[in-house]
């Protein structure tokens, strides 16, 4: 074998144990129980008391989204993304003009092909008038596509030239036919537009501000009901539809309840709903301004008790690279809507759900397993057995990470996160077998990733 990762504790799809790892050929070979004599191999590295987790797929990245100088950020952050043990990335739709085409998402898959140092897979994007490209798009490859229920605007209208406009419910409506004829994915960004044009019109003629007003702007309400008409008309169309971005534990159990009457519908969530909370908000201002917002803390401590529960599939960053600028506004109704994540979303979240004891298990699950499967990537990626690439996290459970914003590989040098200190910490990232993250630094490359089409 090429390598052998020796007495981990390796983070399977139902449990953890002791095991040594094999890979040969940048796949994973073999597992050998811990007990038993550590195989030969060209390289071994003695992983006594670390844990080895599947690496992280994150399946909401905008790295083309905050700017059009998108060739150095994909690069650097795609880099960044290797640091922080994320292995496989997929890519939003939003650029100048937005992957909304089979044209431009071919030409966004050269793009990414090219520069990525970690393997991607990408969306394609909606707009109501483009019904006739989610078919071509599937078939070229598109994990899902993206649409949104709301827009920051009044006339529903793309906020630039590189995002998408907010359907309304015929469009949506058609736009799920389409993609239940087709096999195809939904991924829906689920607020109610008038629910926030409403708030946000009363707040701002009240001379409100701040972060507390941004989150009166988008109560949990405009969420819920959202979630709800969604899963209403994905189910009457027999879709597939996957919520993006949960911020409420409200939301997570009109999605369980769903499944339970036998509606194909997955969730995910950002360690933005599930770390931070209003007074962070309040207090940080622009830097944390998202949407949906950041909740209030006992909404938070709700959602968490859906994860710990299993309702929650995925964790994602929502990757928003914006140039500073946009975020360091006056007032916080001016500043752009979106985090930086790429660098801080793996260690937060393993870091807050060791502290909470959380099963290493499920901390695969939502890293790596649950994405594979929602988005066809399973197989291949998304778990540590035999046959899988060999994306691995190794990772020190009682090492400790600090978030520093200014030492970030990706051009935005800014986080809500800068500062925090989170348990664990990534010792080495390997990408289908080959090391691109060391104590030694990165080993990453532009152009090392591959396009992963859906299983």
């Amino acid at each position: 074998m090429d390598l052998v990762i020796a007495g981990a504790t390796v983070v399977l799809e139902d449990r953890a144990a002791r095991l040594h790892v094999g890979v040969s050929d940048g796949r994973i070979a073999a597992l050998v129980d811990g007990a038993a004599a550590v195989p030969s191999a060209t390289r071994v590295i003695d992983a006594e008391g670390l844990m080895l987790l599947p690496g992280a797929i994150d399946a909401h990245t905008h790295f083309t989204a905050g700017h059009d100088d998108i060739l150095p950020e994909i690069e650097a952050g795609t880099a960044g993304a290797a640091k922080a043990g994320v292995t496989t990335v997929i890519e939003m739709p939003h650029m100048n003009p937005p992957a909304t085409t089979l044209e431009r998402f071919l030409a966004k898959r050269e793009t990414m092909a090219a520069h990525a140092c970690v393997d991607f897979a990408l969306w394609g994007g909606l707009t109501g008038a483009n019904l006739d490209q989610i078919a071509p798009m599937h078939e070229a490859g598109a994990v899902a596509m993206k649409a949104f229920s709301c827009s920051g605007r009044a006339d529903r209208a793309a906020g630039d030239a590189r995002g998408l406009p907010g359907l309304d419910d015929d469009a949506l409506s058609e736009a799920l036919r389409e993609i239940a004829a087709v096999g195809s994915l939904l991924g829906l960004h689920a607020e109610n537009h008038d629910i926030i044009q409403g708030s946000m019109a009363r707040l701002r003629a009240a001379g409100a501000d701040g972060g507390r007003a941004h989150g009166a702007a988008q109560p949990e309400i405009a969420e819920t009901e959202a979630v709800a008409r969604a899963i209403h008309l994905a189910g009457h169309h027999g879709a597939r539809l996957h919520i993006v971005h949960l911020s409420t534990g409200n939301g997570a159990r009109i999605i369980d309840a769903a499944r339970s009457a036998g509606r194909i519908v997955t969730v995910e969530t950002c360690p933005q709903y599930l770390v931070l909370d209003e007074d962070d908000l309040e207090r940080i201002g622009g830097i944390a301004r998202c949407g949906p917002p950041i909740r209030p803390r006992a909404t938070v401590e709700d959602l968490w008790a859906e994860v710990a529960t299993g309702t929650i599939d995925a964790l994602t960053s929502d990757h928003c690279p914006y140039p500073i600028a946009l975020k360091e506004t006056a007032s916080i109704w001016e500043a752009a809507m979106g985090l930086t994540g790429i660098e801080t979303t793996t260690p937060i979240f393993i870091g807050a759900a060791l502290d909470r004891g959380l099963d290493p298990a499920l901390i695969g699950r939502m890293i790596a397993t649950g994405p594979a499967r929602i988005f066809g990537l399973y197989g291949r990626k998304g778990a540590i057995a035999p046959g899988f690439d060999a994306d691995l996290i190794l990772l020190d459970p009682k090492g400790e990470t600090v978030i520093d914003a200014a030492a970030f590989e990706g051009q935005a040098k800014w986080s809500p996160f800068d500062g925090t200190r989170c348990t664990g910490r990534i010792r080495a990232t390997f990408l289908r077998g080959t090391e691109v993250f060391s104590h030694a630094g990165l080993a990453a490359w532009p152009g090392a990733g591959q396009f992963l089409p859906r299983a």
